[in-house]
């Protein structure tokens, strides 16, 4: 029973890995993920002008979340792509400062949208194509950033077998 046990907790961890790299990319050119994303390094970046004088919506509508890396020129996200044709799902190697954009009220409409913003660290997930950063998956924060999805769901594992295998005795 616990070799059945194992087998079926390998096979779901496996599957979770693999659909964590095999989501859909939503991806753009980099002209428009620079746009959309990257401010200079160390500048006060204001989300509410920042917004709008670069007019980032979603589908005419103010966009919910937008985070900017403060990467002057975009160097540092275009070194993570270099050499990477097809498109790709890539994670830092190191903590890179962000503004994280918030929208407070879920009926405004361009251009009043208004933003909390956040100042903070991060490691960011982008998706690359043809050597050039195309879309900014998210980031996770400083405070967790060496933690991987797969550690997690390992760890998620263990605690379900902790809790199902006594009940199976």
């Amino acid at each position: 029973m616990l070799d059945i046990m194992v087998a079926v907790l390998s096979s779901l961890l496996t599957i979770c890995i693999i659909l964590s790299f095999s989501l859909p990319s939503d991806t753009q050119n980099i002209n428009a993920f620079m746009e959309k994303h990257i401010v200079k390094e160390g500048a006060e970046t204001n989300c509410n002008q920042t917004i709008k004088d670069r007019n980032i919506r979603f589908k005419n509508n103010c966009k919910f979340r937008n985070t900017f890396i403060h990467d002057t020129n975009g160097k540092k996200v275009k070194e993570m792509c270099a050499g990477i044709v097809k498109s790709t799902f890539v994670i830092s190697k190191e903590l890179l400062p962000l503004t994280d954009c918030l929208l407070m009220g879920r009926t405004a409409r361009p251009p009043n949208c208004a933003y909390n913003q956040t100042r903070t660290t991060g490691v960011i997930n982008i998706t690359c194509e043809n050597n050039y950063p195309v879309h900014f998956a998210g980031y996770k924060s400083s405070f967790c950033a060496s933690y991987s999805p797969c550690a997690l769901i390992v760890i998620t594992v263990f605690l379900l077998s902790q809790l199902l295998l006594p009940a199976m005795r």
